[in-house]
């Protein structure tokens, strides 16, 4: 489907005000008739020879009729405009509701491959420029139409000559604009790349900007910065040169309009005095209804067309984003999943985000009901990977993924999700009150159960260190929390939903070792009942855990509990000694060395 109709369907909607609109430009177009009528009337009536009695009593009305009809004509062309603005304004908002809709379904790996500051770009600026496909140019075609019907049936009936030279002038103004257009069209495209570009290098500076300022860094970035503006100044600068192109129009309606006129005064000449003379009322009346016929069609395919070609690209853009594949998918035929025990089976699973280069190889694992497991495992050995598959963050590129025996694939996405609570290594917290934050995942819980997970999460006693409390709001990523902070409030956060699964992917790697403690003893009690995946790089994380499982180069290469695997001396016992070296595995209270 081209882009244009696409952009329609988002239109369709307000066909009714889209027919109000119409009628109004129809009523309008004819009241705009009534003041060239009214001047040829003016102009004929103080042609020699002049009647005083006659005169004198058509001027007032005739210039009281182009007072009125000039009044209403606005009246009109305002009410116009605000419904088809009206329209493009819901248009527009239904669109971006569709893809704020369609960005939260995307799979984790649309993110991995996208730039923050060009989705943002596509879904604020792109997304405005399509309003001129409604409230210009869609408009500016209907009134156009109306316009150019109405002119042009004037024009043949006042002179059939006039009206041929008039005309030959239409095709050679298209092909102006036509080429104005095809030279315009590559810089237009590169003129919204270049700004999606910089407003991802904006994005990624301002959130950057401690890095930037400590590894003085600033006058490099801001080269860099100055490269990017200056590729949206030459575009700039390149489209304003083009705009002189359809200057040219101008001056093939200035060569018409002079031909007009003489072939026109050689008329009076030629006809005065005869039974049909051709006046200068007429002649005032033809340039008038010229203008009607000439000037909607320059504007159309002139500057509003400019601004249409600009909004297509633009809206080719947004359609790139709808129309990316969602690689997790929800079936149609997908069912609730109900209460589970929590039982986890991984079969024959294999992941890769690039093709050839597995990340995940051939995994078969099962976790029973209850059951505390965690996976170590150098970095980009595939563990936060591993547990991502189980809420369809991902899906694996082959084998299975079974929640109490159900594939992950054959239910409904929420009815998964909500018995899964997950604190990620990635700490992200809204610009909101730590209320809002602790409750994202369970909205209409009461105040009791929100302090009752944070305590559970050791927040409970820095929250209240704050003036506001739990209505403390907290700044843009949580950057007025330490990284401490801001894990308990994530862990709090997943706690309070009491998952039946419950996923800790480095949750404690940003805690100094006294809080990491004051942690896991709060944890130890959550354990029981609920199966629980700790991910992590040090060993201080697993002495809770009843099974540990290794993970190397995607693959498993050990399972066993912490003795046995000390006991097989594999890379478990490689990565115990590199921490603690010749000491025995440290309990709660003991000094741990990394």
């Amino acid at each position: 489907m081209g882009v244009f109709r696409r952009l329609m369907r988002y239109v369709v909607k307000y066909w009714y005000l889209f027919i109000l609109s119409f009628a109004i430009m129809v009523v309008k177009s004819y009241v705009l008739v009534v003041p060239p009528l009214a001047m040829r009337d003016i102009f004929n009536g103080l042609m020699p020879p002049i009647n005083p009695d006659i005169v004198l009593n058509m001027l007032p009305t005739a210039c009281l009729t182009i007072a009125g009809a000039t009044i209403l004509g606005g009246a009109l062309g305002h009410l116009h405009g605000f419904i088809v603005d009206y329209i493009a304004q819901r248009a527009k908002y239904d669109l971006r509701n569709s893809v704020f809709d369609a960005l939260v379904k995307k799979s984790f790996s649309f993110y991995d491959h996208s730039h923050v500051g060009d989705i943002i770009s596509r879904t604020t600026n792109d997304i405005e420029r399509v309003q001129w496909v409604v409230s210009g140019w869609i408009s500016q075609l209907a009134s156009t139409t109306i316009q150019v019907t109405i002119a042009a049936s004037i024009l043949s009936t006042v002179n059939y000559q006039l009206t041929i030279i008039t005309m030959l002038q239409i095709p050679f103004i298209f092909l102006v604009i036509n080429s104005h257009q095809r030279l315009s069209r590559p810089i237009f495209l590169r003129e919204l790349k270049a700004w999606s570009e910089t407003n991802t290098f904006l994005h990624q500076n301002i959130l950057g900007t401690r890095i930037v300022r400590l590894f003085n860094q600033a006058d490099s970035e801001k080269k860099k910065f100055t490269q990017k503006n200056g590729i949206i100044l030459d575009t700039g600068l390149k489209l304003a040169k083009l705009r002189g192109i359809p200057q040219l129009n101008e001056a093939i309606i200035s060569i018409t309009t002079a031909l007009i006129y003489w072939y026109g005064g050689n008329l009076i000449i030629s006809t005065s005095g005869t039974p049909m003379p051709f006046r200068w009322g007429d002649m005032v009346l033809y340039i008038q209804s010229m203008s009607m016929l000439m000037n909607p069609i320059i504007s159309l395919v002139g500057t509003t067309g400019i601004e249409y070609t600009r909004s297509m690209i633009a809206a080719a853009r947004i359609f790139e984003i709808l129309d990316s594949e969602t690689e997790v998918k929800e079936k149609s035929e997908a069912f609730e999943l109900p209460s589970i025990r929590g039982e986890i089976k991984f079969e024959n699973v294999s992941f890769e985000h690039v093709k050839r280069k597995p990340v995940l190889k051939n995994i078969n694992l099962v976790v029973k009901p209850g059951e505390n497991v965690a996976i170590l495992g150098a970095t980009g050995s595939g563990k936060s990977t591993l547990v991502q598959l189980i809420p369809r963050f991902y899906d694996a590129t082959s084998g299975r993924v079974l929640v109490d025996g159900y594939d992950v694939k054959d239910v409904k996405l929420k009815s998964l999700r909500r018995q899964i609570g997950i604190a990620l290594q990635d700490v992200f917290l809204f610009s909101r009150s730590i209320k809002e934050n602790i409750a994202y995942g369970k909205t209409n819980a009461t105040m009791e159960e929100i302090v009752k997970a944070a305590k559970m999460a050791e927040a409970h006693d820095f929250i209240m260190s704050f003036p506001d409390r739990y209505e403390t709001i907290i700044g843009e990523r949580g950057v007025t929390l330490s990284g401490g902070q801001r894990q308990r409030i994530t862990i709090a956060r997943a706690l309070l939903m009491n998952p039946r699964i419950l996923i800790l992917d480095d949750s404690t790697s940003s805690v100094d070792t006294e809080t990491e403690q004051q942690i896991q003893r709060a944890l130890e009690a959550l354990f029981e009942n609920r199966t629980t995946f700790i991910i992590a790089q040090r060993l201080s994380t697993t002495e809770y855990s009843e099974r540990v499982v290794v993970l190397k180069d995607g693959e498993i290469v050990e399972r066993c509990t912490h003795e046995e695997l000390l006991a097989e001396n594999g890379s478990y016992a490689n990565i115990y000694m590199t921490q603690f070296g010749s000491q025995e595995f440290p309990t709660i209270g003991e000094e741990r060395y990394e």
